[in-house]
């Protein structure tokens, strides 16, 4: 049997006790640290059981894979990051200020927990498996479905045009900022700067830009139709 597998045990309770849910979740922070530093492909069940300071059998009993480990972190910092976004922009009255308010909140939960910048990698990885894409794209939704709610509310009250789709905004917010993530795990992983003055640089211009064109400062680019050969 590979490193990576292992049968599920029987017996297993069909719910979990404090102390079981307190094990999981040691686990679960253990495997997130791992994945971290060594990424999906590359981090391997037996030190990430190693690390845990548990039994083989211990971690199984909770994960039967590097997968199913996988999928139990993406779940549980998705829950964690949204949650902490989500409590922080609703002390913030709807419109304007709660839509400014949402990256900063985003960015202050990366500087809160390191582990965020393994978790778009770990996305990517798991959305390239059939078994997983599945629950991959449903927590990356989450974060667009966040954002695309926190617009519709601006739009309501008039702070968003009315033109602007909140679900392709959100899309494309979400998308930006996740490349962002990339670039700086890239090329300035030890220095958040970089990171911090490009979030943002991106805030400021969907800002501008959902406001509608008499509030953006940047023209929209010619449409083909307006082009004169």
């Amino acid at each position: 049997m590979g490193d990576d597998a292992s049968p599920r045990m029987p017996g297993r309770p069909p719910g979990p006790s404090l102390k079981g849910a307190a094990t999981r979740q040691h686990i679960i922070d253990t495997a997130a640290g791992i994945f971290a530093v060594r990424t999906y492909d590359r981090a391997r069940m037996s030190e990430i059981v190693a690390a845990t300071g548990m039994t083989k059998g211990a971690v199984y009993f909770h994960f039967e894979s590097k997968e199913a480990l996988a999928v139990a972190v993406l779940e549980s910092k998705h829950e964690a990051w949204i949650t902490a976004v989500d409590n922080s922009i609703r002390t913030i009255a709807p419109g304007s200020a709660r839509l400014a308010a949402l990256l900063p909140a985003i960015v202050d939960v990366h500087r809160r927990d390191p582990d965020t910048w393994s978790v778009s990698k770990l996305t990517r990885n798991l959305t390239e498996l059939d078994s997983t894409h599945r629950r991959a794209a449903e927590l990356t939704n989450r974060w667009i479905d966040l954002v695309a709610t926190v617009i519709r509310e601006a739009q309501q009250i008039g702070a968003v045009s009315p033109n602007v789709d909140p679900a392709i905004a959100a899309t494309v917010f979400v998308g930006a900022f996740d490349g962002v993530k990339a670039i700086h795990d890239t090329v300035s992983v030890d220095d958040d700067g970089p990171f911090t003055e490009a979030a943002s640089f991106l805030n400021e211009a969907l800002l501008h830009y959902i406001a509608g064109p008499e509030q953006c400062s940047v023209d929209p680019p010619a449409s083909s139709a307006d082009v004169v050969d």
